[in-house]
């Protein structure tokens, strides 16, 4: 049997040991912050009053070791900027997958920028077809007014009062070079959008695959300056 001494030394080593785990846990959980107070002194306690919170301050370990670094609250004008610099980069990454969007389309449409260089060429082509039909036109039509002026003219000189009917055919044809005009107009305009388009998706086309275009600058220059112009700004005259 166990005596009454020996039941009495059980209890007191149980008891240290229990104490001893408690101090340990306690330690173990213990924690310290430092913070610099308002006269910017360096202060380790083991709370942190709240208005020095938005400060900043650092949490340490019971040996004093640094176990979180807690920084500054930001500042309205720091907050407005992050924001903005969020957003600087999420406008970036937009811009970066639209372009590599448009690389993809420019991959499958062509292999080699030479490819889109023909299409702008028969493009222009085909506009500065329509421009010429658009001028021959006006000029056909500038020569039935001067017909139709002759005739006026004569019948005006011989006393008698010209027909309505010259008179309406005059003005039609005249109406009918102001549309040949505007049309032209949108065409040459039509036909800038369509270098512009071009010339970026082939330089893009020459970035992309590492292939020089042969001989699209020297076509361009030519292509720029031996377009047509005449017949389009006549004005007929009234």
């Amino acid at each position: 049997m166990i005596s009454t001494w020996q039941h009495k030394r059980f209890s007191l080593s149980l008891i240290v040991l229990l104490a001893g785990f408690a101090f340990m846990h306690c330690a173990q959980g213990a924690q310290l912050y430092r913070y610099k107070d308002d006269q910017g002194k360096t202060v380790l306690n083991s709370t942190i009053p709240p208005q020095y919170v938005g400060k900043g301050y650092d949490i340490l370990n019971e040996r004093g070791r640094l176990i979180e670094r807690v920084p500054p609250a930001l500042t309205p004008e720091q907050i407005a900027a992050r924001e903005a610099e969020k957003e600087r980069q999420k406008q970036l990454e937009a811009a970066r997958l639209e372009q590599q969007r448009i690389d993809n389309e420019l991959r499958q449409l062509y292999s080699h920028p030479d490819d889109a260089v023909r299409v702008l060429k028969r493009r222009i082509q085909d506009i500065e077809g329509v421009i010429q039909v658009k001028l021959s036109q006006i000029e056909s039509t500038e020569s039935e007014i001067i017909k139709q002026e002759g005739k006026a003219a004569n019948i005006q000189r011989s006393g008698r009062t010209i027909p309505e009917s010259i008179i309406a055919s005059i003005k039609a044809f005249k109406n009918d070079i102001e549309n040949a005009q505007a049309d032209i107009a949108e065409l040459r305009d039509e036909r800038s959008k369509v270098f512009e388009e071009f010339d970026t998706k082939i330089k893009r086309l020459e970035v992309i695959t590492q292939k020089k275009a042969s001989d699209y600058t020297e076509w361009l220059q030519s292509a720029q300056t031996d377009a047509p112009k005449n017949g389009a700004d006549t004005k007929p005259e009234s």
